[in-house]
């Protein structure tokens, strides 16, 4: 509930509070290795600008899903969350 928070906060008030919203979710340690939260952070960052960073982590995001579907698409994202 708190990862849909933050993707809502993200999107009514700015990436950088939906940013906000996630570091509180994760405080706890607890959706650290979960991809969602990688790809939730990653779409943030690139709304941001930090496009680098953002490609880093649909790729990190990727790496950890196990459907094929879902990293298809989040290497999808990397690829075009980084233009150069």
């Amino acid at each position: 509930m708190a990862l849909n928070r933050a993707v809502a906060h993200g999107y009514a008030y700015g990436p950088a509070i939906g940013l906000a919203r996630l570091a509180d979710a994760r405080a706890g340690g607890g959706l650290d290795n979960y991809p969602l939260a990688l790809a939730v952070e990653a779409d943030l960052l690139a709304r941001q600008g930090d496009h680098q960073r953002a490609a880093e982590l649909f790729r990190t995001a990727a790496a950890r899903t196990s459907g094929a579907a879902g990293r298809r698409a989040l290497l999808e994202r990397a690829g075009s969350a980084d233009p150069g």
